[in-house]
């Protein structure tokens, strides 16, 4: 079923790939919540005009190596298309051309982008236990699936850190508290919802893709947060 399962994604990335798209997934929150960290992108090449409101995918003018999705914000008259995070306030500080356009968002499904990042591991780790299992004698065999499927479960969640993380993505010093006392906004990139404590402050629950405000006072000029995962009891 694991098997299986790895190789169906490993056909339906190829799939995509082949018929002219690219599958990217979402790294910083500057569209969350609707586009978050994590979320798989996936994108066509342009075709047709570019429309206010819609998604995609461009390298800014000053370099080819980095890569945003982001959706059109303004379109001037000259051509230009000025671009924005969903989740900034201010559009972004460059104007892009129709050549520096990757593609047009088609869709975008929450958090499978840590799927797709982690597919590479479980195709080597997949194969590899394929290629070994028939050299195991068949009293061990049960116990070297069973260790194979936790390896395949665990390891990525080791490295890649999908369920537990945050970004704090503005803060400021509270005049009141006479600037000894900063608050800190906070979008949740974790799957899982979480529990924000400012040391010696407040604390705050933010679901999966939210965003939250935390305050607390500072110790040698930093404000020092925690996390934890926040669930109800049957969680």
């Amino acid at each position: 079923m694991v098997l299986g399962a790895v190789v169906l994604a490993v056909a339906a990335v190829l799939g995509w790939s082949l018929s002219g798209g690219q599958l990217l997934v979402m790294g910083s929150p500057s569209m969350c919540p609707s586009v978050c960290v994590g979320s798989l992108v996936a994108d066509r090449p342009l075709q047709g005009a570019v429309h206010v409101g819609e998604l995609i995918t461009f390298h800014p003018p000053s370099t080819r190596t980095e890569t945003y999705t982001h959706e059109v914000f303004r379109i001037f008259a000259n051509g230009t298309i000025q671009t924005r995070g969903v989740g900034n306030l201010a559009p972004d500080p460059w104007l892009i051309r129709r050549s520096d356009i990757v593609g047009r968002v088609v869709f975008s499904v929450w958090e499978l982008g840590w799927l797709l990042k982690a597919l590479p591991l479980l195709a080597v780790g997949a194969l590899f236990w394929v290629t070994v299992r028939p050299w195991i004698g068949e009293r061990m065999r049960r116990s070297w699936d069973r260790g194979w499927m936790t390896v395949l479960a665990v390891l990525p969640l080791w490295l890649l850190h999908p369920l537990l993380s945050a970004t704090v993505i503005a803060s400021t010093v509270d005049v009141a508290h006479h600037g000894h006392w900063m608050s800190d906004t906070i979008v949740n990139t974790g799957i899982l919802p979480a529990s924000f404590h400012a040391a010696g402050g407040q604390v705050v629950n933010v679901s999966s893709t939210g965003v939250g405000q935390v305050g607390g006072p500072l110790k040698n000029g930093y404000l020092t947060l925690h996390d934890t995962v926040s669930l109800p009891w049957w969680g």
